[in-house]
């Protein structure tokens, strides 16, 4: 079953790392640091709407629902509450400048780590949309069809990395590796169990109509002339 985390079930608020909420059963865990260590002020909730909620950040344009602002080179873990696989299939992302006014450049990546269910982990890695013409940063949406969208995860990170001059992206960033998510598209994925008694079910229900085609053309089958 499809869902999408949209962060509206929120207020504004402010979180630590280690701190946690949970949203169509999902459980968003804050990481002070993309190894997930320390409890410093790592990430928030902000309502565009509000313009006290964006007096951390330079707040990204482009949507008028709540949505996450990671901060200070921290990131965000995504799990189902029930320990069950799930897939992701899109989200909408921003990079949040840590002041306004910056040059019209791009400054970093987001970074998505998702570890498998049965082991090992796929990443990908995507620029952060430009600057609009009024100089604030806008959100983009990010297609995981393909990298992501088959991919049977028990867990999803969420980070940035900003650009070093040197051809790398990096994170530690001096606390600005910072970006903004929302639309959070996801769907679990059944247990192998479950796909069984599905298959079960249908052969079933195979089996029943054509003893049922085959009753029924005995019935109106008319006996032979002498």
């Amino acid at each position: 079953m499809a869902d999408t985390i949209t962060f509206d079930s929120h207020g504004p608020d402010v979180f630590a790392g280690g701190d946690t909420f949970t949203e169509a059963g999902y459980t968003m865990q804050v990481l002070d640091t993309v190894a997930g260590s320390g409890g410093g002020f790592a990430g928030a909730i902000v309502n565009p709407a509000d313009p006290t909620s964006c007096t951390v950040a330079a707040c990204p344009v482009g949507n008028s629902s709540m949505f996450y602002l990671g901060m200070n080179d921290g990131g965000l873990s995504i799990h189902r509450t029930d320990a069950s696989a799930f897939s992701v299939h899109g989200l909408d992302y921003a990079f949040a400048a840590p002041v306004g006014g910056l040059p019209n450049v791009n400054y970093g990546q987001l970074v998505l780590t998702g570890k498998l269910a049965g082991g090992g982990t796929v990443n990908s890695v995507f620029d952060f949309p430009l600057q609009n013409a009024a100089g604030s940063y806008v959100f983009g949406v990010v297609p995981l069809s393909t990298a992501f969208g088959h991919a049977n995860l028990s867990e999803l990170t969420v980070s940035a990395c900003l650009f070093d001059g040197h051809g790398g992206c990096v994170n530690p960033a001096g606390n600005q590796a910072q970006f903004a998510i929302d639309n959070v598209n996801v769907s679990a994925v059944p247990e192998p169990s479950a796909y069984a008694m599905l298959m079960l079910g249908l052969g079933g229900v195979a089996f029943a109509a054509r003893r049922r085609a085959r009753q029924t053309g005995a019935a109106t089958t008319l006996p032979a002339q002498a």
